[in-house]
């Protein structure tokens, strides 16, 4: 896990097995002013989400990882933090019908390759909703 400080932007939990994706998501977020924390599977992101919860901003996840999925971890961070702002960024196609169960439990969806317009803006209106509570 490496962590960058910085307080103009929120903290946001960057969830990846794929250091590619891991280097692309810090990049966009660090030149916003975002603070990163990075675990690269589902059990250390838990970890990591049970003792920090109340600093984290936002979680930026893929669907399908080492530990717990996506469905696992939805269930596990809404338990801990019912205002949890979670954005998935997946390369995988998640189904429609769990798509539409979810949409009301997530900030949204991103598909990979990212753009990293799509996910800064799911980033900002995470952060400001945390913010604003």
């Amino acid at each position: 896990m490496t962590e960058q400080e910085d307080r103009t932007g929120g903290t946001i939990l960057v969830v990846d097995d794929d250091g590619r994706v891991q280097v692309t998501l810090r990049n966009i977020l660090k030149k916003e002013g975002h603070s990163i924390i990075e675990a690269y599977d589902g059990g250390r992101a838990a970890e990591i989400f049970l003792v920090r919860h109340d600093e984290i901003d936002a979680v930026i996840m893929d669907w399908k990882m080492p530990g717990l999925d996506g469905h696992n971890w939805i269930s596990l961070m809404l338990a801990v933090d019912p205002d949890a702002q979670i954005i998935f960024c997946t390369g995988y196609d998640i189904p429609e019908d769990i798509r539409k169960e979810l949409e009301t439990q997530v900030v949204g969806f991103v598909d990979k390759p990212i753009d990293p317009k799509r996910i800064l803006g799911f980033v900002a209106r995470a952060v400001a909703h945390r913010k604003a509570a």
